[in-house]
């Protein structure tokens, strides 16, 4: 009798490990599953936005970017070939639309007014920053993470919306430089863009200040010089003057290393997180 209840008990225990072992490696294979959607996500809303710039120059006639424009469509659409390789997230309602309306835009893109290109290049651009939000938070219910790492929600929201403000202040205001011409409907997107870019930046490193390591400090500062620099360059060049006579070429070099610095913040603490898989 105490053999066999030796023998259940063995059973029992070796189950219930079994099981637990057995959630902690899904959990794990969710975790790592999608912070590789998030890292594609982000490189194809990278390359989206810089496709919406540079549109923006060559509608208004700056023609020499063309070649760099059929570049990006071909970084585009393998980013979209990739991210359809995961069975989970490509029947989402977003990406379906967003796959749908792309081919689309590609197609007509350079047939277009330069408000039609930014608006609809907006819209595919805040559908997948929602994708994304969304990835962070699936795997944010189930996972097992410090509490530092859970309390990062600015990664997922606030931060990329700054980047997005910045990707669209370089689309205006490239569009501005190319014709040398501003309206004062440009003036006031360009001081709201200027505004919400302080706004999120300034959140965002308000937040990660108090749950960063080392790097991300360094990284933080360079970050928050970048930001300063290009929103006065906005105020300066854009908003302030009657005529314009910033270079097109710089003004979008500048916009897009101010990305680049915001974006190397969503990629350190995407390492972090990775560390603890």
């Amino acid at each position: 009798m105490l053999e066999t209840f030796t023998i259940i008990l063995t059973i029992l225990i070796f189950s219930l490990v079994s099981v637990r072992a057995y959630t902690r490696l899904t959990d794990r294979i969710r975790l790592i599953r999608a912070l590789e959607v998030i890292s594609q996500l982000k490189v194809l809303i990278g390359n989206l936005q810089r496709h919406r710039g540079l549109s923006a120059g060559y509608i208004n006639g700056n023609l020499r970017v063309e070649p760099l424009i059929v570049e990006l469509r071909q970084k585009i659409n393998i980013g979209i070939v990739d991210l359809n390789k995961d069975d989970v997230f490509n029947k989402q309602a977003r990406w379906l639309s967003f796959i749908d309306h792309w081919p689309r835009l590609e197609k007509k893109c350079f047939t277009l007014s330069s408000t039609d290109s930014f608006t609809q290049h907006t819209n595919l651009i805040e559908n997948l920053l929602r994708l994304m939000e969304v990835a962070a938070d699936d795997w944010k219910k189930t996972h097992k993470l410090p509490r530092e790492i859970l309390d990062l929600q600015c990664i997922w929201k606030e931060l990329p919306m700054a980047v997005e403000f910045i990707g669209q202040a370089r689309s205006i205001g490239m569009a501005v430089a190319t014709s040398g011409e501003i309206t004062n409907k440009d003036k006031n997107k360009l001081k709201y863009l200027e505004q919400k870019i302080q706004e999120y930046s300034l959140t965002s490193f308000s937040l990660l200040a108090g749950l960063s390591n080392e790097e991300s400090k360094n990284l933080i500062i360079e970050a928050r010089n970048a930001c300063k620099i290009f929103t006065n360059t906005i105020k300066k060049e854009f908003i302030a003057p009657q005529s314009i006579s910033v270079d097109s070429d710089n003004y979008f070099i500048m916009a897009s290393n101010t990305m680049e610095t915001m974006n190397s913040l969503l990629d350190n603490e995407i390492k972090r997180i990775k560390a603890y898989t």
